[in-house]
């Protein structure tokens, strides 16, 4: 995630130079406005990067809580019925968990582990000879007593209708977890989005707009002229080493890749094709 942390200073000290101005500055009305809405984007930064700086670390916590424990519940079963399928000679049964190793299962994605656990629990629901709908949930809660069969797997293999129940707690308080852990990043993302916006459009504001009217000012007011004009130059120079490839939002030093000039300074003028001055 961008931080914007030294791009809000680098505003702001532009801000404190201007402040300090502010009387002689204000005689030009359209440099006012500028100024005005200079502080109007800052504003809206600053509330949006304390927005992007909210620790969501308690959500990542109980997202990764909530998976380690899903991982080791979907694990328990998964070695369970691999051990019965080889065991009693299920053929078909070894195939469909043949690659569900320890390393495949970790390593897969949330949304993988989801699918891999909800499989399991249908293989051991399917195997163990527990209800899989609602309605034969209840009725078998109803009965106090398993059947031989169900007592015969339990006992040979160690697989208890807990741990089934045990998969599908976990699989919901981590689908769960995810969501809100998810749902913080998005938000983060889409307010980090939205402080790009605004960043291109103060920068614009700076490089095309202030920079020029601070032109005006070389001769009526040096001592700030020259304030500013070392900052900016520092700060576009700073922006082209940190940013090379960003093309456009690397000026040689002002807006239109021009520095702040001085009025005095002389431009050459191109010769015409023919070699004569016009």
């Amino acid at each position: 995630m961008e931080n914007f942390n030294s791009k809000l200073d680098s505003i702001n000290q532009v801000i404190g130079v201007l402040s300090k101005n502010m009387q002689s500055l204000n005689a030009v009305s359209r440099f006012q406005d500028h100024y005005e809405q200079l502080i109007a984007y800052q504003k809206n930064l600053e509330d949006l990067n304390f927005l992007l700086g909210k620790d969501i670390t308690s959500f990542e916590k109980e997202n990764n809580d909530r998976r380690k424990e899903l991982l080791e519940r979907t694990l328990t079963v998964i070695r369970i019925m691999q051990i019965f399928a080889i065991d009693e000679k299920k053929n078909n049964l070894q195939r469909q968990l043949e690659h569900f190793t320890s390393e495949y299962v970790q390593e897969s994605s949330d949304k993988e582990l989801i699918k891999i656990s909800e499989k399991i629990w249908l293989i051991a629901n399917k195997h163990g000879g527990y209800a899989k709908t609602f309605i034969n949930k209840i009725k078998s809660a109803l009965k106090q007593k398993h059947s031989k069969a169900n007592i015969k797997f339990e006992k040979k293999y160690g697989l208890i209708p807990e741990m089934i129940l045990n998969i599908e707690e976990a699989c919901i308080k981590f689908i769960e977890a995810m969501l809100l852990y998810q749902g913080q990043k998005k938000n983060k993302e889409k307010i980090a989005g939205e402080m790009k916006i605004i960043y291109k459009m103060t920068k614009k504001l700076l490089d095309k707009r202030i920079d020029k009217f601070a032109l005006l000012f070389e001769n009526k007011n040096p001592i700030f002229y020259k304030e500013y004009h070392q900052l900016r130059e520092s700060q576009l120079q700073k922006r082209a080493t940190e940013a090379p490839a960003e093309g456009s939002d690397n000026p040689d030093l002002l807006a239109d890749a021009n520095p702040i000039i001085s009025a005095g300074t002389k431009i050459r003028r191109k010769s015409p094709p023919n070699g004569n001055e016009s």
